[in-house]
């Protein structure tokens, strides 16, 4: 479920513990087991705290087995912190990591929301990018751990300083978002630099602006590190494997471009479902047993591919219910309009902030609390916006329908104009005006737009093979989806009153039956303009 990602760990250890083992899981070769004893108990600075973090692994792996003295000489710490998780239980961080923990750049993602608006509807959703970051780094260990323990008996050839490299980027991967997170990059930016993200790759995004506030974290906090590990880091960051001769599949662990799976999906679904209080049915504790590198790739046993579809169906779930739920678009959408505002105030200091990282650490969600409690007279729009928030006066959510399935493929984004040119007559003065209506062209896929994602992962049968395989979907199940994305067109009124949400509602129901030949909405247009939804 939702908050299984602490219970099902306690779930598998008690069972190895106490019942009968399971021997799919990734047994240690007994390099990986000396390896453990004469790299990890040896050097570890708190053998009993490192312990606590062991998550459904017998016998244990000693998380804190960092070799300070290889690369960690600039650290301002003698010892590593274990934190308490409502997630994952007790995770142990290494002093180098904890070094970076404890600095400004860092710390900003506390004011971070990790679900941007969606904590206007889901309260218990109050998380932040902090403690996503350090559960991303919790895992990243994790995943290096069983990777290194399904090894073959010529071993994988990881260092200490590989796994410190996991583990930083694990850390630092989100260290490049703005205020609201992914409003910022996909709504805010565009509109204040003009960009059109439809025709080509913005110059900016929070992976690259990552990596270069974790160059200026070390910098400005004086920690000391090898360039080698710095521009590793970075390139982990940023996905860039341009320059890695071998161990690419280091890669896949935080952030995987070959097929989506990856720590970052398993923490965010994780503590997302946990916090917002939905159910998933994916394992990730089984996935993370259950995978070896083979051909520099890893890969997963053939037994999870069931779990590994629960993985991307949850993802797809939760993008439905949670992250593009229609309230929290409203007033993700009133967010958007109140920074565009503010920034034309403020002479583009917002837009501007991404080029410079000491504007950008800035720049987080108390911008929100900034603009409600200035007397500035320049933001007054801004300022009215944010009040409507709070008061709960949003934009209102009309309508939408799913788009056929067989107009998926050549599937144009509507706009605004489409919807007022189907207005016919209505109760508004000179009509709608494209900008009276804001219009949302949903896609949901499973992370590789039409494709079947699982058709690019990897499997094994059994625990010595030396060659991976590719699993068609036809194999696996009947009830499997045929089809991987899904397509819903929204519309929004800015305005509450009653005559203009009439008026949108009517020609929302005249654009669908002029281009689909009927109402695909579900909800009937009568029932949604009469009732009176906040």
């Amino acid at each position: 479920g939702g908050d299984g990602g602490r219970r099902d760990g306690a779930r598998v250890a008690a069972t190895t513990r106490e019942g009968p083992v399971d021997d799919s899981a990734a047994p240690m070769t007994t390099e990986a087991r000396l390896d453990a004893d004469a790299f990890g108990d040896a050097s570890d600075d708190d053998p009993f705290i490192a312990q606590l973090s062991q998550i459904a692994h017998e016998p244990r792996v000693h998380v804190g087995e960092e070799a300070r003295g290889v690369f960690g000489r600039g650290a301002r710490r003698a010892r590593g912190k274990t934190f308490n998780d409502p997630v994952h239980g007790h995770m142990y961080f290494n002093p180098t990591v904890c070094d970076v923990i404890d600095t400004a750049q860092m710390q900003r993602l506390r004011d971070l929301k990790q679900l941007g608006t969606s904590y206007f509807v889901f309260p218990g959703a109050a998380h932040n990018r902090f403690e996503h970051s350090l559960g991303t780094c919790h895992l990243a260990n994790t995943v290096f751990e069983s990777i290194k323990r399904s090894a073959p008996k010529k071993g994988l050839g990881l260092t200490s300083e590989d796994k410190l490299c996991v583990q930083l980027a694990g850390l630092c991967h989100d260290m490049g978002h703005g205020p609201f997170s992914h409003v910022f990059d996909n709504e805010f930016l565009p509109l204040r630099h003009g960009w059109d993200l439809k025709q080509s790759e913005a110059p900016w995004n929070h992976e690259r602006m990552g990596a270069d506030m974790f160059q200026w974290c070390l910098d400005d906090n004086h920690i000391d590190l090898d360039p080698s590990i710095v521009r590793r880091v970075c390139d982990f960051i940023t996905s860039n494997e341009d320059g890695a001769k071998e161990k690419r599949y280091l890669f896949d662990i935080i952030a995987n471009k070959q097929n989506g799976i990856d720590v970052d999906k398993f923490e965010y679904l994780l503590r997302d479902s946990f916090q917002a209080g939905v159910r998933m049915n994916v394992d990730t504790m089984r996935l993370t047993s259950h995978m070896k590198v083979i051909d520099d790739r890893i890969c997963f046993k053939s037994s999870e591919i069931m779990n590994v579809y629960s993985l991307f169906h949850s993802r797809a779930t939760m993008h439905q219910s949670v992250y593009t739920h229609k309230k929290a678009k409203a007033v993700e959408y009133m967010v958007v309009d109140a920074l565009v505002e503010a920034d034309a105030a403020w002479n583009s200091k917002i837009s501007d902030s991404i080029w410079d990282v000491k504007e950008f650490i800035k720049m987080d969600d108390t911008l929100l609390k900034q603009i409600e409690n200035s007397n500035e007279a320049a933001l007054g729009k801004a300022r009215d916006i944010v009040r409507r928030i709070r008061r709960r006066e949003l934009y209102r959510f009309v309508n939408e329908y799913t788009v056929p399935e067989e107009r998926v493929a050549d599937f144009k984004p509507v706009l605004a104009s489409d919807i007022t040119a189907c207005q016919g007559t209505n109760n508004i003065p000179g009509g709608l005006k494209p900008d009276d209506i804001i219009v949302q062209n949903l896609k949901i896929d499973y992370g590789k737009k039409h494709r079947n994602p699982v058709d690019s992962v990897r499997f094994f049968h059994y625990w010595d093979d030396e060659k991976s395989i590719s699993i068609p979907k036809e194999q696996v199940s009947s009830l499997l989806p045929h089809t991987f994305v899904q397509r819903t067109v929204r519309v929004y009124s800015r305005s509450r009153d009653d005559n203009y949400v009439d008026a949108v509602a009517q020609a929302f129901t005249n654009f669908q039956r002029h281009n689909l030949g009927q109402e695909q909405q579900i909800t009937p247009s009568k029932r949604q303009r009469t009732a009176d939804w906040s």
